[in-house]
């Protein structure tokens, strides 16, 4: 198995500046960091690392510019416009869904970060989604959600439990009685949870 990049130090050794070795020894950081407050850096550490473990290679960096300005970065960013989402945990989903759907089993083989920054792929993505996710009311939350539940004692257990909560939100979103439920959903997306998910519910 070909040693991860951040820990190649004949290849930090070739590097321009120690800007750029600061850089890629974050990519590590994804092994201890919650993927909740994944960022940039760290979904591209992620795509590289699986990039590394599909080809057995390391991908090559243009290495050009600052490194939190490069190209690469850039196209995570392009990445997250397309697929129309900042949630991490989507991204990653998304991520190895292009891998395990897209590349591995068609045998392609990309040479561009921004080959992830395919509409085409984000949309099949999302409608892959919503008919893996088909929820009804009375479907038990998954256990990450309702962990978050649970942590502020608020007794929801259903989708169709925060259906409701959403509803109520929405009726007054700036009453101080609808701050637990503003709460709620802040740390709901930070697992995974999307609001298009509530409007799959029957």
């Amino acid at each position: 198995m070909v040693k991860r990049i951040s820990q190649d130090e004949d290849f930090l050794r070739l590097l321009p500046s120690k800007w750029w070795i600061r850089f890629f020894k974050k990519f590590d950081e994804i092994e201890e960091t919650p993927i909740s407050k994944w960022k940039e850096v760290h979904q591209l550490s992620y795509i590289t690392k699986r990039y590394e473990d599909t080809y057995g290679k390391h991908f090559s960096f243009t290495l050009t510019g600052r490194p939190g300005t490069c190209t690469e970065i850039y196209q995570v960013k392009r990445l997250m416009g397309v697929l129309g989402t900042s949630n991490q945990r989507t991204i990653k989903e998304y991520v190895d869904w292009v891998y395990d759907i897209k590349v591995i089993p068609q045998g392609r083989k990309f040479r561009s970060i921004g080959f992830f920054a395919n509409p085409q792929f984000c949309n099949e993505f999302h409608l892959h989604k919503v008919e893996k996710s088909k929820i009804e009311r009375g479907t038990p939350l998954p256990a990450e959600y309702q962990s978050v539940v649970d942590g502020l004692e608020l007794g929801l257990n259903t989708f169709g439990d925060l259906a409701f909560a959403k509803q109520a939100l929405d009726e007054a979103p700036e009453a101080k009685s609808r701050e637990p439920y503003r709460v709620l959903f802040r740390e709901l997306y930070r697992v995974g949870f999307e609001y298009s998910m509530l409007e799959e519910i029957r």
